[in-house]
């Protein structure tokens, strides 16, 4: 599989591709956002790792105009810039994780394994809805329409989707889809749930009182 790395600092873009490379990937890299773009486009990436902070262009900018494309590529971003507020916009841009840094290698790896994994997974159907991971969109069968997503709302669904039928907490939700140094609250979980429901309809996201949320695929 093919991944593409956009950051400006060399030492780190190095280390990155060898380890990548090691672990059997085809890595090109940029230094800039501008040859970031070009690269997302002429060498069609399953994944890609982003920094925010470069010259010309930054990584926000990169995820808006890689979205804008209409390419649904993974982005995990790799920044310096740890603050929540920071987290939260990349992920509102598109991106599909955030990791600081420093960072541990085998944790980014783990989650590059993560994100590569929907390459290969099957379309999963539920109702008259069908989602595909390898685009991520998810297609109303009967209206022959996509029903849009926020990147929150995706990946709620997915997290959902990777465990049917169990039972799981609002910590355990917070911890999937915002991920574990995020200082949400049940609210935080509530509401979303609330929106996704609206998109999917209510009975394939059931609460079970005291315990949590459970998604199902046959009501």
């Amino acid at each position: 599989m093919k991944i593409v790395i956009i950051e400006d600092d060399k030492i780190i873009s190095s280390g990155l591709r060898q380890a990548l490379t090691k672990e059997g990937y085809d890595v090109k890299c940029a230094f800039d956002g501008d040859t970031g773009i070009y690269l997302v486009k002429t060498e069609k990436p399953d994944l890609v790792i982003l920094d925010i902070m470069m010259p010309n262009m930054n990584g926000f900018e990169v995820t808006t105009e890689v979205r804008r494309l209409g390419d649904s590529v993974p982005i995990i971003i790799l920044s310096a810039r740890v603050e929540t507020k920071d987290k939260i916009r990349g992920l509102d841009l598109g991106a599909d994780d955030y990791m600081t840094k420093p960072f541990d290698l085998d944790e980014l790896l783990a989650r590059v394994r993560r994100q590569l994994r929907r390459e290969t997974e099957n379309d999963e159907d539920f109702g008259n809805l069908r989602y595909s991971w390898k685009n991520r969109n998810l297609l109303s069968q009967a209206a022959k329409e996509s029903i849009a997503l926020s990147s929150k709302e995706r990946v709620l669904l997915e997290f959902f989707l990777r465990r049917k039928n169990q039972i799981v907490t609002r910590e355990q939700i917070l911890d999937g889809v915002w991920g574990a140094d995020y200082d949400g609250t049940d609210r935080t979980v509530d509401n979303i749930i609330v929106s996704l429901r609206k998109k999917i309809g209510a009975q394939f996201l059931l609460t079970e009182r005291g315990l949590g949320y459970r998604f199902v695929t046959k009501p």
